[in-house]
């Protein structure tokens, strides 16, 4: 088994690599086409294609009555987003974002981990609960659509994306067919390496809560990590500040909603000491990037250190 998840490992990082490119190219040019802000895309296009992946393993989980390892799961992708994502982003290109839009979706994402951590303060999940979560995705999503439409009829849509000249027009129905392969293939890539870090961890003994906080959050977080690393190589800094905050948002409001809803039940302490440090992450990450309207290098590197205190935190919890 240790052969085969390492073979895995190895073709889930192959594919997403080989997706993740033309998914943000494709992104790109649909918010050129449409005339409406990247930071849109990023939020609720890229946002929710990426989050899929956590749906798809926290639902799942929570059928099986294994609703704390579906909580872990946003818990340690939410960390992963704020701190690994976009503090690799950062190393490679400073992210350079808007006070106003990060003052907003930033907010609105707080808020969302936070309304998170609230309704599991009594260490269990109901439905009214996971309604009560989906509603408020459902507000959040309008809200998102409302303020990049504002933005974009007040500024305008700037991006600076390789093959994308203003007036420029590309065919929707071409560029939603790559869009759609690609996020495709990001979910499967996903899901390879996912496979393959379980069948690791279990050769390696690795502990069960362990393993759910960090390789099933870090292997359900990977599309967001190899779009953001595409998005920054194009300096599409809207596109990586809008792949995070709506990863998280859809994470929190949608993925612990349905959890909460098809899978209600008791959850572990364990999973509220993990929170306060993802609350802590994300209350980071949001404000360098509004102090400064901006992520620096090394601003990236304390967002990746945030990270490794993270893991060290979840790995002491699990084993307590």
């Amino acid at each position: 088994m240790l052969i085969l998840g390492i073979v895995l490992i190895i073709a889930g990082i192959v594919v997403l690599w080989l997706a993740a490119d033309p998914f943000v190219v494709a992104a790109a040019r649909l918010a050129h086409i449409w005339g409406i802000s990247p930071i849109l895309i990023g939020a609720l296009v890229i946002g929710f294609g990426t989050s899929a992946p956590e749906l798809l393993v926290s639902t799942i989980a929570a059928l099986n009555n294994r609703l704390p390892a579906a909580v872990g799961n946003v818990v340690g992708s939410n960390a992963a987003n704020l701190s690994l994502v976009l503090g690799v982003s950062a190393l490679i290109s400073p992210v350079v974002g808007h006070s106003r839009t990060m003052r907003r979706e930033g907010s609105l994402t707080l808020l969302a981990m936070a309304a998170v951590v609230l309704v599991m303060w009594d260490d269990a999940l109901d439905r009214v609960e996971g309604l009560f979560l989906l509603g408020a995705m459902v507000l959040s999503a309008i809200l998102i659509v409302f303020w990049s439409r504002r933005e974009a009829q007040r500024s305008g849509v700037a991006l600076d994306i390789e093959g994308v000249e203003p007036g420029e027009h590309y065919r929707i129905a071409r560029e939603l067919r790559v869009a759609g392969l690609a996020i495709v293939a990001i979910v499967v890539g996903a899901a390879l390496l996912n496979q393959g870090g379980q069948f690791v961890a279990d050769e390696l003994n690795l502990s069960g809560g362990f393993v759910g906080a960090t390789i099933f959050a870090l292997g359900t977080s990977l599309p967001e990590l190899v779009t953001a690393i595409a998005a920054a190589r194009r300096n599409a800094n809207d596109l990586v500040i809008g792949n995070v905050l709506g990863s998280n948002i859809f994470n929190s409001f949608l993925v612990v909603g349905v959890s909460a809803t098809v899978g209600p039940g008791l959850l572990a302490q364990r999973r509220i000491n993990e929170m306060f440090v993802m609350m802590g992450i994300g209350v980071l990450a949001v404000g360098l990037t509004v102090s400064r309207d901006r992520l620096s290098r090394p601003q990236g590197l304390l967002l990746l250190g945030a990270y490794a205190g993270f893991i060290a935190t979840t790995a002491q919890l699990a084993s307590a």
